[in-house]
């Protein structure tokens, strides 16, 4: 079969010395000369895409973009350049006049609004756009698959569709979203973290468990029982005090505990997390929320944000914000500091409340919204 070109005029862009010294920049940073050259046209191909929205009234974010991450220039193929009003990164592709595929890296073959597709020669003086793909399955693609820049202007003006909200009861059925799954590997950290915590108390024949437990029954009000039932468990007594405490603070303290010592108890919160690395430029952190029904048929909720990995702590200022349905912050903002292991919300919502988690750090950000 011969790949005839489809019959549309490409688009010329002038490219300033401005955009060839950026270029320059950012290949100078590479370990071969091999990918000198790709991140030389990757940066031309995302500038000159990036001045041809501006021209129709599309706002960018170069800042934004994986391609200006200079971790992310350094590991992978990337020429993405970030769409603010789609919240979402559109890749923009370059190939020569005697090319004919261009050519498409495996890890951009998803999380792209599109792929702009962008005729780069040298002395490299202007670039020519081409054409536009929704979407990309293969490691090259026939300019007589490209599209009208037409199909790329509808793209990028659509009214965003609504995002899918997460469905925080149908947790309780064991039912998650596909991207938020039980954190084995973060409960393991946890183990391993109660572990260490408590050995120095297990090694002088102590019991921490049922002392953190008494302190639980300890911290209840005053007209209520102080200490354990002597015929209770450790784990028993988490139970005991999760049916009889008047104190959200204290049911989710007993409740998480009781996660941490058997996170298959059937009167464990429901605890999920979602990994944000792809979405904070690589940082390794993870989101993870849980939910315990309240006997009235409201909800506690706990929003807590960690590091994974190799991280021992969370980087210098992130942020956690929390959000109601028109997008207004209801709580304070928290950041966090030096030496932070992790940070967090609690609230307590009604059936039917609407409300978003964003977590920020610097110019990358991450939003979801879970329905109630």
């Amino acid at each position: 079969m011969i790949d005839t070109p489809v019959k549309f005029i490409p688009i010329a862009i002038p490219i300033t010395g401005t955009d060839r010294k950026q270029a320059y920049q950012f290949a100078q940073q590479q370990p071969t000369q091999e990918r000198s050259q790709q991140v030389y046209r990757n940066t031309l191909a995302v500038l000159v895409t990036g001045r041809y929205l501006q021209l129709l009234g599309i706002d960018t974010d170069l800042e934004a973009s994986h391609s200006w991450n200079p971790l992310d220039r350094l590991l992978e193929n990337i020429a993405d350049l970030y769409i603010p009003s789609l919240q979402g990164f559109l890749e923009c592709r370059s190939l020569q006049r005697s090319d004919r595929k261009c050519k498409v890296p495996k890890e951009v073959w998803s999380e792209r609004l599109g792929y702009v597709m962008i005729q780069l020669d040298e002395p490299y003086q202007e670039g020519q756009i081409l054409g536009f793909v929704e979407s990309v399955s293969v490691p090259e693609v026939p300019r007589s698959y490209f599209q009208p820049l037409d199909v790329l202007l509808d793209r990028l003006t659509l009214e965003r569709s609504p995002q899918p909200m997460v469905q925080l009861r149908q947790w309780l059925k064991r039912r998650f979203e596909p991207d938020w799954q039980p954190p084995q590997e973060l409960l393991n950290t946890i183990k391993g973290e109660i572990l260490q915590l408590y050995q120095p108390q297990l090694q002088r024949g102590d019991d921490p468990i049922r002392q953190r437990v008494e302190q639980l029954y300890r911290g209840q009000s005053s007209n209520l029982v102080q200490s354990i039932p002597v015929h209770l468990n450790p784990q028993e007594a988490l139970v005991n005090l999760l049916q009889t405490t008047q104190n959200d603070e204290i049911r989710w303290q007993s409740a998480e505990f009781l996660w941490e010592l058997d996170p298959q108890h059937p009167d464990c919160p429901v605890i999920s997390a979602k990994d944000l690395g792809i979405y904070l430029i690589g940082h390794p952190i993870v989101l993870m929320v849980g939910i315990l029904p309240k006997s009235d048929g409201k909800m506690l909720i706990l929003l807590r944000v960690y590091p994974q990995g190799q991280l021992s702590h969370l980087p210098l200022g992130l942020k956690l914000i929390v959000l109601d349905e028109t997008g207004n912050p209801f709580f304070e903002e928290v950041k966090s500091r030096q030496q932070d292991h992790y940070m967090q919300f609690k609230f307590t919502a009604d059936g039917g409340d609407r409300f978003s988690a964003r977590v920020v750090l610097n110019d990358a950000s991450f939003t979801e919204s879970f329905v109630v």
